[in-house]
Parts: structure tokens; C-alpha cells; sequence
């Protein structure tokens, strides 16, 4: 059957699933073995491990309400939302996994605490006027506190984690930054942060095209263009090195830096030119000595 989403846990030795047959499987990375197998009516459009916690697990079925697994006991928690009329959620826990971050078709956030389910912040993200715009996705960074919301009016909006949690309910945070695409007012497909959180790289819906962003500035450093007429489906920045690894048509790419060799590191002397340079040689520098000539006679004292 084929897997929809799927998420590793800290350890790397156990992987969650979601399956178009809508079963959510544990399973064992080593023996390949299914350990628990949960079914849920509609199909799932998330699954996340707890980022300290393996036992625990996020699910995001279509059309209802997020809902946390417990594995050891197989029991679940539906996650209040903020309207019993809500299709479209989706949540993702924090860095630590301290809380769960969900949004809903109307641009409600919701932050609850991870082992209470309790509401401990709430916000609405607006387009500059009174209108909402539905959150399609929330990124947390692996570094610092900052997250991000993908939403349909196509700007990804960064924030900090510590301000919401200030704010408390019906907060009105600012985003640190809104990244946008504002010549082609490109939709985007998937979001991530760098692995030092410095970065952010976004994958155009439109094509496979990726747009990365230094967060601290919101200045766009570079577009990434992979081959024309392929349609980009998901993308990941490596959790340490420069390395940007996108999918498109069942192809994955891997974006890196072109490496520059650097002669002078071994040769001190070594003089690096970066561009070709007309040489002046000095006088008789290349001249070649006559082995014949005769030496000049030592006259004794």
C-alpha cells in the first residue's frame, strides 16, 4: 500500500507511517517488522513523532481534528480546536514537543500544552485587513525558538515562539518576517528552515523551483531552479550541512555548494588569481646561463 507521510524517531530505530488504506503503522527500522497498526476513517495528512518522546505520536486525519497517540497503551487524545466546524487542521509539536501548534482553514493558531492539552496562547493571522487566510502548514526550527506558518495567500510568515507564548490568548504577535514571492506570487508547496535555523528554503508549488531566504534580514539569497516541467513534491534541508535534497517525479535532487579549491592552505606561498594575468617577467629571470663560458680567474693575493 502506498505511504502517504512518514516521520523517524529521535533514535532512528522506529518509523511512523500513514498509508492511502488510512492505517497509521509503527514500525521497526532494522527487522523491517510492523509493531502496532492503528486504523483511522479518514486519510491522514500528517504523522509526527514527539521530538522527545517516541511513545507519543501526532496524527493530522483529513477533515477532523488532530489527534495524539499513546503507543504504549494504545490510547488517543482528539485535540480541541477552536471551531466544532473546522475540516482542515493542521498541527505540529515545538522543538522540545513542550506544545502543539495547530491552525485551521480560517487562520486561527492554536497553542496547547503537549500533556494537558490545555489552550495556553491563541492568535489569527491576517492579510493587513480584517480578511483570514487558511494555514496550510507550521515549521518549527531544529535551533532557537523561531517557527514558521505557510499560508494560501502565499507568505510565509516567521515567528518567535517565546512572543506568542507572551502574548497569550487572542495575542496579537507580529511576524519577525514575511517572505513572499512578489514577482510571480508563487504558492508554496513545502517550507523548512536550515539546519542552524538561519535560513529558510520554501519549494515553489508551480514548479521545482527553490526561493531561500536569510531569516535574520528577509532578504531572498537564491533561486534554486531543478528541471523545467517537473512539478516539486516535498524538500528537506540536512540537520548540519549546506545540503538542500528536493523531490519531484519521483527524482530526488541534492542541492550543494560548489567546492573551491584552496591551493594556498597547503603552499603558503601560493598566490590564488581570479583571473588570468599578463606576466611581466623581470630582466633575466628566464634568461638560460651559458655552461661554457669560462670562469674569471682568481688572482692570488
Amino acid at each position: 500500500v502506498p505511504s502517504l507521510c512518514r516521520s523517524w524517531s529521535r533514535d532512528g530505530h522506529k518509523l511512523v507511517s500513514a498509508s492511502t488504506d488510512n492505517i497509521v503503522s509503527q514500525w521497526d527500522v532494522l527487522s523491517g517488522d510492523c509493531d502496532q497498526r492503528f486504523r483511522f476513517p479518514s486519510p491522514i495528512l500528517k504523522v509526527q513523532y514527539h521530538p522527545r518522546d517516541q511513545n507519543r505520536v501526532l496524527v493530522c486525519p483529513m477533515k477532523s481534528a488532530p489527534v495524539m497517540l499513546t503507543l504504549s497503551d494504545s490510547k488517543h487524545v482528539v485535540l480541541p480546536v477552536d471551531d466544532d466546524s473546522d475540516l482542515n487542521v493542521v498541527a505540529s509539536f515545538d522543538r522540545r514537543g513542550e506544545y502543539i501548534y495547530t491552525g485551521n482553514a480560517k487562520g486561527k493558531i492554536l497553542v496547547l500544552k503537549t500533556d494537558t492539552q490545555d489552550l495556553v496562547a491563541s492568535f489569527r493571522v491576517t492579510t493587513g485587513t480584517s480578511n483570514t487566510t487558511a494555514i496550510k502548514s507550521i515549521e518549527f526550527a531544529r535551533k532557537g525558538s523561531c517557527f514558521l506558518i505557510n499560508t494560501a495567500d502565499r507568505i510565509i510568515r516567521v515567528y518567535d515562539g517565546r512572543e506568542i507564548l507572551t502574548c497569550g490568548r487572542d495575542g496579537e504577535p507580529e511576524p519577525m518576517q514575511k517572505l513572499q514571492d512578489l514577482v510571480n506570487r508563487t504558492p508554496w508547496k513545502k517550507c523548512c528552515f536550515s539546519g542552524d535555523g538561519e535560513y529558510i528554503v520554501a519549494g515553489s508549488a508551480r514548479q521545482h523551483a527553490l526561493y531561500i531566504w536569510e531569516k535574520s534580514i528577509g532578504n531572498l539569497v537564491k533561486i534554486l531552479h531543478g528541471t523545467r516541467g517537473e512539478l516539486l513534491l516535498d524538500v528537506a534541508w540536512h540537520p548540519v550541512r549546506p545540503i538542500i535534497a528536493s523531490i519531484s517525479s519521483g527524482v530526488v535532487s541534492i542541492w550543494a555548494q560548489n567546492q573551491v579549491e584552496n591551493w594556498s592552505a597547503f603552499a603558503p606561498d601560493f598566490k590564488e588569481l581570479d583571473e588570468n594575468v599578463e606576466y611581466e617577467e623581470r630582466e633575466s629571470e628566464f634568461d638560460i646561463e651559458d655552461e661554457d663560458k669560462s670562469e674569471p680567474e682568481q688572482t692570488g693575493a
